[in-house]
């Protein structure tokens, strides 16, 4: 297992025992009965930036009939992605689902080519908001996610040039502020630490083939969000 992959497990166990004199408070404070609900819409933009295996070497596949292809990865260090975040919030806990798409032009490794790559990542948030209900809350939780990265041009199969998909899964560390300027609106900037494992890669000649081991790659998002409650 990744020294990176403990250490976000060792953070977020810190952030749950952070949280726990918070818990307390909010239900000294507040009736158990008590279970406001309210839902949003999250439109952010930010930046990440990322290392790891697959900045580090192309990757060498064989197919069903053992003929051996590589296919380069990108060398990405850091782009731009806006986020989109659907949610509930249930009293002090947030539910979300948040989607993000961006194609940029990068380097690839171990070959002089630039090429598009595409990048999509879906995912799933829980979080805890410290401070619940004033207008300055502290969000602090935990995410899974599922990331495809497309690479144009990338796979040589022969004398054959195709694009290359890599997917992968990955689990989050996620951090929050909320300021609420009315009821409805607030400005969120967060910062997101993704520790992502790729376990496929595929192709239109290889189809899509395990990777052994699998590519680990940590992923930093920064972002700057405008939420809308209802």
């Amino acid at each position: 297992m990744k020294p990176l992959f403990k250490g976000i497990l060792a953070i977020a166990l810190l952030a749950i025992a952070a949280a726990t004199p918070a818990l307390a408070y909010d239900h000294i404070q507040y009736d158990d009965s008590y279970w406001p609900r309210s839902y949003y819409v999250n439109a952010a933009f930010g930046t990440f930036f990322t290392w790891g295996d697959v900045n580090e070497r192309p990757i060498t596949v064989t197919d069903s009939i053992d003929e051996k292809h590589k296919i380069y990865t990108p060398d990405m260090f850091f782009f731009p992605s806006p986020e989109i975040t659907l949610g509930v919030n249930i009293r002090s806990f947030s539910l979300d689902v948040n989607f993000q798409y961006w194609k940029t032009s990068q380097d690839l490794v171990d070959i002089d080519a630039s090429e598009d790559v595409t990048i999509w990542r879906v995912g799933f948030e829980f979080t805890y908001n410290l401070f619940w209900p004033e207008d300055f809350q502290v969000g602090v939780g935990l995410g899974y996610s599922y990331t495809s990265l497309t690479t144009e041009k990338a796979a040589f199969i022969g004398e054959k040039v195709q694009d290359s998909h890599l997917m992968g899964s990955g689990i989050a560390l996620v951090t929050n502020v909320h300021y609420y300027l009315t009821d409805n609106f607030a400005i969120v900037p967060a910062v997101k630490l993704y520790e992502n494992w790729f376990k496929f890669v595929n192709s239109k000649a290889t189809g899509t083939c395990d990777l052994e081991p699998f590519l680990w790659q940590t992923y930093v998002f920064a972002s700057v969000g405008v939420q809308y409650q209802f």
